[in-house]
């Protein structure tokens, strides 16, 4: 009996199909990888960014950092004009579960600053947003 070496059409086309559908999963994935890695980087930039305002609010002596909005909803600056960020600060009552609290006359030495930070998601389609808050109290 005679056989000959070597691969037929059919078994070719077949490992090349074969071949096809798994690097087609493998490319597919990489798009997915990337799109993962850009959202966490905006995500990581817009905490930095809200901390970095709340260190500059908290480096004021207790009686310079005003009641309400601070900061409207806007736009930051370049590099940063693909977020926005908002500020509020709000009285709070240490005595009552820390509700705030709507007069703050007497001041109940205790003030929550709240700092959201958004950013427009990969293909913005959506808006993603953050936020940080933390208590201050009178030294």
């Amino acid at each position: 009996m005679f056989f000959k070496k070597g691969f037929t059409l059919v078994e070719l086309l077949v490992s090349i199909s074969i071949l096809s559908i798994g690097m087609f999963g493998v490319f597919q994935a990489f798009p997915l990888g990337t799109k993962i890695w850009k959202s966490s980087q905006r995500a990581t930039l817009s905490s930095q960014l809200g901390q970095e305002k709340m260190e500059e609010i908290i480096a004021n002596p207790y009686e310079e950092i005003l009641i309400g909005t601070i900061e409207l909803k806007h736009q930051l600056n370049p590099p940063f004009n693909f977020y926005q960020r908002e500020t509020v600060v709000t009285c709070v009552d240490p005595n009552s579960d820390f509700s705030e609290v709507v007069n703050c006359s007497p001041d109940p030495y205790m003030k929550k600053i709240e700092i959201s930070v958004f950013w427009k998601t990969l293909f913005g389609f959506s808006e993603e947003s953050i936020k940080i808050s933390s208590f201050i109290t009178k030294k």
